[in-house]
């Protein structure tokens, strides 16, 4: 590859970063002049109320562990020379996904120990250290981000709509935060050229996401379908923790790309 070229190639995906910030703009103006959206207090009525060995809501409580054992394997992935070879930045994106999703499994088993308003706020401020800071990892491979301050401020700004949230009962910042950091990091794995081999795995990685979702969105339903053993949201912690898991052996077989494989 010439040098004109690489510069082209860099120019491209700098107009390319620029749209995809243009984008996050307007997905927060639009959140922001919405009719504010409360929260439904039907959310915290989940099928499966059994407890078991003290422990109440025992399958959406426990299910958690799912995420703990994923984030603490990705943090220790953070040591192989193939993780660290990516460089600072997107190695401390990485992560604080990981170290997110470890903070998830305390969260949520929390809120799910006695579910209400008070407690969800516990279940998603780590979330948004979850999904944000992948949104940062992306970014950052594919930009040559040399600094952590975007990661912070992305951080920061997920954090932030759970805040929002909590003191003004405004539920729409952070849907548009969780669904907005998921369709940006779409836009920039078809848009943003990568050096790191493997990254059409995070298309995998979304779409067991979105099984999960529908997981939890037919709760009662696959309660009733299983005969009431196993619940859809309990159902909805082993899929999304699948899904981390998938991006965590992206990380560990990555390589770097070189010319001969473009």
């Amino acid at each position: 590859m010439t040098a004109a070229a690489a510069g082209a190639g860099i120019e491209a995906a700098r107009r390319r970063a620029r749209m995809l910030a243009l984008a996050g703009i307007v997905l927060a103006i639009v959140a922001l002049a919405l009719p504010p959206m409360a929260q439904p207090q039907s959310y915290h009525g989940f099928a499966d109320q059994r407890g078991w060995l003290g422990i109440p809501n025992f399958g959406d409580v426990m299910s958690n562990l799912a995420f703990l054992a994923v984030g603490l394997m990705g943090l220790a992935a953070m040591r192989l020379p193939a993780v660290q070879a990516m460089g600072r930045t997107s190695m401390h994106a990485y992560g604080m996904t990981f170290a997110g999703l470890a903070l998830t499994a305390f969260g949520s088993a929390y809120y799910h120990w006695a579910p209400s308003d008070a407690r969800l706020v516990w279940d998603r401020l780590p979330m948004t250290l979850v999904f944000m800071p992948l949104l940062a990892a992306t970014l950052a491979e594919r930009l040559r981000w040399r600094s952590d301050q975007p990661l912070l401020a992305l951080s920061l700004l997920g954090v932030g709509t759970v805040v929002y949230w909590k003191l003004t009962g405004n539920l729409l910042p952070y849907f548009a935060a969780e669904g907005g950091s998921i369709l940006l990091l779409l836009l920039a794995v078809a848009l943003l050229p990568t050096p790191w081999s493997g990254r059409a795995q995070l298309f995998a990685v979304l779409a067991t996401y979105l099984v999960a979702f529908a997981c939890e969105q037919g709760d009662k339903l696959v309660f009733q379908a299983t005969g009431g053993n196993v619940s859809g949201h309990t159902i909805k912690h082993l899929v999304a923790a699948l899904a981390f898991y998938v991006l965590l052996r992206m990380l560990r077989r990555q390589r770097l790309l070189t010319d001969s494989d473009t």
